[in-house]
């Protein structure tokens, strides 16, 4: 298992487990889908279109955030400390987009209703479906663009360190 999946996985499970607030997942959101392809996009395309750095037509929705503390050899590839654990609902509308941004901690979002276009810096973007999911790490430049002729949704998964700033906005889209 790649670095990125186990952060993936690892990110959905700490998030789902600091914020569960009892009962079982919907079977529709523990079903296992093939792993995306991250590639590279250089320039502009017919299928990739430049937006601006700025949000439309996107609107957030925080469900919940719970503070935990990782102690060492927790979670290998985390450093102790308190974390703040929140999951989102973000809807995109047609044609909608979230604002460019960073995260101060790691991003796990999985894609519960249409597609989305996941863009991150250097140009690297993914298509996501219903049901699948990308990852970032803390100070990726993403940002979430519907290309899809229908609205689109989306959990957000998020650890960041509890002195680590929750989101940076940026002036130029990734």
């Amino acid at each position: 298992m790649t670095r990125s999946a186990r952060l993936f996985a690892g990110t959905v499970a700490i998030a789902l487990v600091a914020s569960a607030c009892g009962g079982a997942a919907p079977a529709a959101l523990v079903t296992s889908s093939p792993t995306p392809t991250i590639a590279a996009t250089p320039a502009p395309t017919a299928t990739r279109q430049v937006v601006a750095a700025t949000a439309q037509g996107a609107t957030s929705a925080k469900l919940t955030e719970n503070k935990f503390v990782v102690t060492d050899g927790a979670a290998p590839d985390i450093a102790a400390g308190n974390y703040l654990s929140t999951v989102s609902l973000v809807t995109l509308e047609k044609g909608g987009r979230t604002v460019a941004h960073k995260h101060g901690g790691i991003e796990s979002i999985y894609v519960v209703q249409g597609t989305i276009e996941f863009r991150m810096a250097g140009g690297a973007s993914v298509i996501l479906n219903r049901g699948q999911g990308a990852a970032t790490l803390p100070g990726t430049v993403v940002q979430a663009v519907n290309g899809g002729d229908a609205t689109a949704k989306f959990l957000a998964f998020f650890m960041t360190a509890e002195t680590a700033p929750f989101q940076t906005n940026v002036d130029a889209a990734p």
